[in-house]
């Protein structure tokens, strides 16, 4: 998996992206066969920050691309930056199991 980051005014610690890249590293494996090599897989990831009426909060969208036709979308709003990880998971993870679920013989 090739994970591209862009975090523009959000002070993205090496920590965050780890936990970041961990969290899609999961998604993969509901792919299954369709997921390809190990470089098949790609996601951008954009962070940025938002102001809310209770404070500034996260934005992130992140767009996976997997070889055999897969392209799913993730979009949320978190208070945290790990927060936001696992929101993103679980809509990529929902995407990518239905996907795997239409292609299985």
């Amino acid at each position: 998996m090739i994970i591209q980051f862009n975090a523009g005014d959000v002070t993205f610690f090496d920590e965050d992206q780890a936990y970041f890249e961990k969290r899609l590293n999961d998604v993969v494996r509901f792919l299954g066969n369709e997921a390809g090599d190990d470089d098949s897989v790609k996601v951008d990831v954009s962070i940025k920050k938002t102001k809310h009426l209770s404070g500034e909060r996260f934005e992130g969208k992140a767009h996976m691309v997997s070889p055999h036709g897969g392209d799913f979308m993730a979009e949320e709003h978190s208070e945290s930056i790990k927060g936001l990880a696992d929101l993103i998971k679980d809509k990529l993870e929902r995407q990518a199991r239905k996907f795997h679920s239409k292609h299985v013989q």
